[in-house]
């Protein structure tokens, strides 16, 4: 069997040993300051069958999956992407009335979007090319984060006020690969 190729990436903040597997192919080892290299390395040849089943499922995007990661991909969509957030969010917002601050759109790897604890929100440029109900549910996510910075009962809850549908959704939005 061919060697798996990753690298490793040393964290403060990380309490245990993650692996995640990219779109593009690569694969990144998280791991707290503490981890040996060869008790990492011992953990990724325990999940070989696992990293090389989700290699082989992102094999049919490849071709694809670089010239959407690309910076010209990105520079093409960045701009709807900014309006479709600044149209929707406000009336998305009239629910909540959240004091919303910076905006920002982005060209993130592994998320929709994120909340700062001063409020400010990020979006991946790709929301622009998602159905308009699931680019809704990732603005009104990110929204209810500036009521509830967790993903608590309470989180939820604010939600499901606007999208009591949101556990369909977001299953939806699963099957939307970011670097697709």
């Amino acid at each position: 069997m061919d060697q798996l190729r990753f690298s490793i990436r040393k964290s403060r903040r990380a309490k245990n040993v993650r692996i995640t597997v990219y779109c593009d192919g690569s694969c990144v080892v998280t791991a707290p300051l503490f981890a040996r290299d060869e008790s990492i390395t011992a953990f990724v040849s325990s999940k070989g069958a696992w990293i090389r089943r989700k290699l082989s499922a992102f094999m049919p995007f490849r071709p694809s999956i670089k010239r959407a990661s690309s910076r010209v991909h990105y520079l093409k969509h960045k701009e709807s992407a900014r309006e479709l957030v600044a149209r929707r969010l406000p009336e998305l917002n009239a629910i909540y009335g959240f004091k919303i601050g910076k905006i920002a759109i982005r060209n993130q790897k592994s998320r929709w979007g994120s909340c700062s604890a001063k409020g400010n929100l990020n979006f991946n440029y790709k929301i622009a090319l998602l159905p308009a109900r699931l680019s809704d549910y990732v603005m009104v996510h990110e929204l209810c984060h500036l009521g509830e910075l967790n993903h608590s009962e309470e989180f939820w809850t604010l939600v499901a006020k606007s999208m009591p549908e949101y556990r369909t959704l977001r299953r939806e939005l699963r099957e939307h690969k970011i670097c697709i």
